[in-house]
């Protein structure tokens, strides 16, 4: 749902923008802010519910998870451009591109969100497989 809401949003205002003739610096920039904070909004709650079953702590969680957004949305702004600026995309193409750099920050994401984001050490557990019987 997040990958959806994220890359049609952004598609949206970065043709929005492009219209009003923006300057081609901050369209990538401005449609990926908006995108991502709709987006990672609404990925915090699914995949704090339904993805990794988290019981931490909402406030801490919360934090973890926009400060892993801002530093993923940072390196997908740098790539996005990058990719753009040398094959000097223009208008939906640039979604294109995004989403190739976006996949291989998806798998840094992800495990980032199991391992400091929702994982058990946040919770205060320790997954059954690390208890000792003793």
């Amino acid at each position: 749902m997040g990958f959806a809401v994220d890359n049609l949003v952004f598609t949206l205002v970065l043709m929005a923008l492009q219209s009003q003739n923006m300057l081609r610096r901050y369209d990538i920039l401005l449609s990926l802010a908006v995108a991502r904070a709709l987006s990672a909004t609404l990925n915090y709650a699914a995949n704090r519910k339904f993805v990794f079953r988290s019981r931490a702590a909402v406030a801490p969680s919360f934090m973890r998870y926009w400060a892993l957004v801002l530093a993923v949305a940072a390196l997908s702004y740098a790539g996005t451009s990058l990719v753009s600026f040398a094959l000097d995309l223009r208008g939906p193409v640039i979604t294109a591109a995004k989403i190739v750099v976006e996949t291989g920050l998806f798998l840094l994401s992800y495990r980032l969100q199991r391992t400091w984001v929702f994982g058990p050490a946040q919770a205060g557990t320790v997954p059954a497989a690390h208890l000792s019987k003793d």
